[in-house]
């Protein structure tokens, strides 16, 4: 067995060595939680940004489809007094053509 401060020597050694790699792996962490923590920071502004943009949107169509329905309401009226013009000139047709003699 070795003497003790041959032992002590390594003991420090390895100290000094599990130190030097424990400090690099933990300064790596924090790069990669900074790194990360920037990448999330800039994710979640650009998600922000597409729901102002989505909502934009939205709200365009939904203004758009309240102007269409607002066209269909005012043609409805106009479509059904067509609809009574044509079936009263269908009638008046039907009226005609049954008092026209037939061919022979």
């Amino acid at each position: 067995m070795p003497p003790p401060e041959e032992r002590l020597t390594t003991l420090e050694y390895n100290l000094d060595q599990f130190k030097a790699e424990a400090t690099t792996y933990y300064q790596e962490m924090a790069m990669q939680v900074t790194m990360s923590k920037g990448l999330t920071e800039d994710a979640v502004k650009r998600l922000m940004q597409l729901r102002v943009q989505v909502d934009k949107r939205f709200n365009s169509t939904d203004q758009q489809l309240a102007e269409l329905k607002q066209d269909i309401s005012d043609h409805t009226p106009r479509l059904d007094r067509l609809e009574t013009k044509v079936d009263a000139i269908q009638t008046t047709l039907a009226q005609i053509l049954a008092r026209l003699p037939e061919k022979s």
